[in-house]
């Protein structure tokens, strides 16, 4: 069954680029013009990921948020804000209620694809509790959360911590696929628009300490001007 994402925009041309792009990937996407409009659909099928517009007509796109979060039946489906976040947004959205990314205008598609590839798979992780991902080598656990390294019939256990093992689990599961640091904090802060964006390198240092004994630290990847990657090479 498709993953079903429900788009909360009122702007017709916009609605149809976004709808189009993610339906290229496989998810079903419904389009609601308005807050009001959202509810109805919503009432008849939960989503399973929600787009909302910070302008829309009537109540605007940050109340309704603050209600999704408020209401025990939306309050935990994945929520992406989109449009530019701005300092007067946080007089409308509760403190207390952030999204799991923000997808700035103008928009991009490559980066409209990754946020949401980034969210459902962050949403996935307690879930997949029978998926354990391995390449090149390293082997990312879920259940346990542990780190091995495999070589020769023999295994051995990295020390990761649990944010450096959000970020390789993160990146293991998009192999090759290059993410910008402000990307990879949506994917793994659900307050990263109140972190510096070089925050991150901090970790991604780390994650390269706990994987420099078995000399896998290099499998992170640092792309010059843009982000990092778990290379396969």
């Amino acid at each position: 069954m498709p993953t079903n994402v429900l788009l909360v925009e009122s702007a017709p041309t916009l609605a149809e680029s976004i709808r189009r792009n993610l339906t290229e990937l496989g998810l079903s996407v419904s389009v609601a013009e308005s807050a009001e409009r959202a509810r109805e659909m919503i009432s008849a099928v939960l989503p399973d990921l929600i787009l909302l517009s910070w302008t829309l007509p009537g109540q605007p796109g940050g109340m309704f948020a603050t209600q999704l979060r408020a209401n025990i039946n939306t309050q935990k489906v994945p929520l992406i804000m989109v449009g530019a976040y701005e300092e007067r947004h946080r007089n409308i959205i509760n403190s207390r209620v952030v999204p799991d990314a923000h997808i700035p205008r103008p928009m991009d598609r490559d980066d409209l694809v990754a946020r949401v590839r980034a969210v459902l798979r962050l949403r996935q992780i307690p879930r997949l509790i029978d998926e354990p991902i391995t390449v090149v080598g390293l082997k990312i656990d879920p259940t346990t959360r542990k780190v091995f390294y495999e070589k020769d019939g023999l295994q051995t256990v990295l020390s990761v911590g649990p944010t450096e093992f959000r970020i390789l689990y993160f990146l293991m599961s998009n192999p090759g696929i290059v993410f910008s640091r402000s990307q990879l904090m949506e994917a793994i802060w659900s307050d990263h628009h109140l972190r510096k964006e070089r925050s991150i390198d901090i970790y991604i240092r780390r994650l390269r300490n706990a994987l420099a004994p078995q000399k896998c630290d290099q499998k992170i990847e640092a792309v010059r001007g843009y982000g990092y990657r778990f290379s396969v090479d």
